[in-house]
């Protein structure tokens, strides 16, 4: 097997009961989009910024049915899991930790030969250009966990702990993208643990490497979490936006050097790390 696939709530589908196999995985580059401008009176032009599409890829399947009977119960059960309803997640098995959230992008033609086999490609499309990391900073950092792999810029245990209580720590982004919490394609969670109680405080957390700054000022219990949902901001399920400076916490590939204000105790980081 070239690939393993996994159902949207990253359910092995395994299809090796019905004899079909995956025999080849292509990914197809990164597409960019340039935005340009032209100036007057000047040569050339200007690039004003740049996106990147989703990312195709395909598939090659193998069917090796029992008789030609039993061929068209294979072929109905690959176009009940394969159809392009819901979303499915394609992990290389050269890279098992990683994954692409993918749909069938395009219809397929399951032609036999021989009455009992068949070879045909499928095409999938991933809405994001980057695939994920299968773990999270929850999960355990060892290569026993399952869920990481060598080529994702993992470095040493001490370098990978996402809770922290000191006023001063690091986030590391093993990844090749900044972690936005603006793009739905890069979530990030961020759990605030409050330290003191009071009538009326002032709650500060900085990533003094990207510059951006958190604030939040109101009555605080200790004990209390806020969590930092995206670009949502939650005590106890009910949004607190309007007592915050609507501040943002990215991630940039690398070190991320970040600050707290004393009153709070604990700060949690909750992610998956992304790839090109």
């Amino acid at each position: 097997m070239r690939v393993d696939l996994y159902d949207k709530d990253f359910n092995k589908i395994d299809l090796s009961p019905f004899n079909v196999y995956t025999t080849n995985f292509i990914l197809d580059s990164p597409s960019p989009t340039h935005e340009r401008q032209e100036i007057s009176g000047q040569h050339g032009s200007i690039t004003l910024g740049t996106k990147l599409g989703g990312r195709p890829m395909t598939v090659t399947f193998h069917i090796e049915a029992v008789d030609m009977y039993d061929f068209p119960l294979v072929r109905n059960e690959i176009f009940k899991v394969l159809n392009g309803l819901e979303f499915i997640y394609i992990v290389d098995k050269r890279e098992p930790g990683k994954r692409w959230k993918v749909k069938v992008e395009a219809a397929y033609d399951i032609v036999p030969i021989g009455l009992v086999f068949a070879q045909f490609d499928i095409s999938f499309m991933s809405d994001s250009p980057f695939c994920e990391s299968v773990g999270t900073t929850t999960d355990d950092y060892t290569f026993d966990a399952g869920v990481w792999q060598i080529g994702q810029g993992l470095l040493a245990e001490d370098d990978f702990i996402f809770t922290h209580t000191t006023d001063a720590f690091s986030i590391y982004n093993p990844g090749d993208v900044i972690i936005n919490p603006r793009s739905i394609h890069t979530p990030l969670t961020i759990e605030v643990k409050v330290g003191v109680t009071s009538s009326n405080h002032t709650l500060t957390l900085t990533n003094t490497s990207t510059g951006d700054i958190w604030t939040y000022t109101g009555a605080t219990t200790a004990g209390q979490v806020i969590v930092l949902k995206n670009v949502e901001c939650l005590l106890g399920g009910a949004s607190v936006a309007l007592k915050t400076n609507y501040g943002l916490m990215t991630l940039k590939p690398g070190y991320n050097q970040f600050t707290k204000s004393s009153n709070i105790s604990e700060v949690k980081f909750i992610n998956r790390f992304y790839y090109v």
